[in-house]
């Protein structure tokens, strides 16, 4: 059953607040990793090389080309400060070493994003996300993000969390002290930025078609511009700070 009744959508606005701006500035390079695992880690291929592409597009981050892939236990995993993991059905059991350096990347200030490719139809990935992280962050909580964080308008102004679906009307994240560790999407995000190799939607978006795809390609640039912000603003995240400041090993 939905959460809520889901938002009626409108064709999306062609600006971010105060007005869209051409990039300026030197780029700032970054990577967008998913996480590889044992069994089904990659169920919407190529969703981070669509928002890699994106956020070329519209802001002046500048990811390769070819997002990659890193295992729990490769040092490659705490050279940027955000971590794909998709998953549909449950997250297998891994092993201590892993566990603790998703801990230890947590702690160094990096943003996990779990996003779950069920849409809404399964909630065994929601269970196994949560029991994964009562072992590695003890006593925290996946809780709904108030819609007035300024993750929902690091960059666009977004009401919802859209993605291939419309099921559920809340973000899951753990909170402290107003910086999201981990979060989790609900309604397939990935779902709804994955491609097919001639370039076409891969999936649906149900019910609102290409706006609502729009709006998730819109909240996925949101949620990377804040996992790569150093100094959260109650407006707006600055483009400015992005990765001046990190030091990760």
């Amino acid at each position: 059953m939905p959460d809520a009744e889901p938002t009626v959508l409108a064709a999306p606005p062609s600006h971010a607040p105060g007005g869209w701006r051409p990039p300026t500035g030197d780029p700032i390079r970054l990577d967008l990793p998913q996480l590889r695992y044992p069994g089904n880690w990659a169920p919407r291929p190529g969703a981070m090389r669509v928002l890699a592409r994106e956020l070329r597009l519209r802001t002046r981050l500048e990811p390769v080309a070819e997002p990659s892939t890193v295992g729990p236990i490769e040092g490659a995993l705490f050279e940027t400060p955000f971590l794909y993991v998709a998953g549909e059905g449950a997250l297998p059991k891994l092993e201590d070493e892993a566990e603790q350096n998703l801990r230890r990347f947590i702690d160094l200030g990096g943003l996990i994003l779990f996003d779950a490719a069920d849409g809404g139809a399964d909630l065994a990935f929601t269970r196994s996300v949560r029991e994964l992280l009562g072992r590695i962050m003890p006593g925290s909580e996946l809780a709904p993000v108030s819609g007035e964080h300024v993750v929902y308008r690091s960059f666009y102004l977004v009401d919802f969390p859209f993605g291939r679906t419309q099921v559920h009307d809340s973000l899951l994240a753990v909170q402290e002290e107003g910086r999201l560790k981990v979060m989790l999407t609900r309604n397939d995000l990935g779902g709804a930025l994955a491609e097919t190799e001639s370039g076409l939607p891969a999936y649906p978006c149900s019910p609102g078609g290409s706006d609502q795809r729009e709006w998730a390609i819109r909240l996925g640039v949101n949620i990377l511009l804040y996992a790569t912000c150093t100094d959260y603003k109650a407006d707006r995240a600055h483009v400015e700070t992005l990765l001046r400041s990190r030091r990760w090993k």
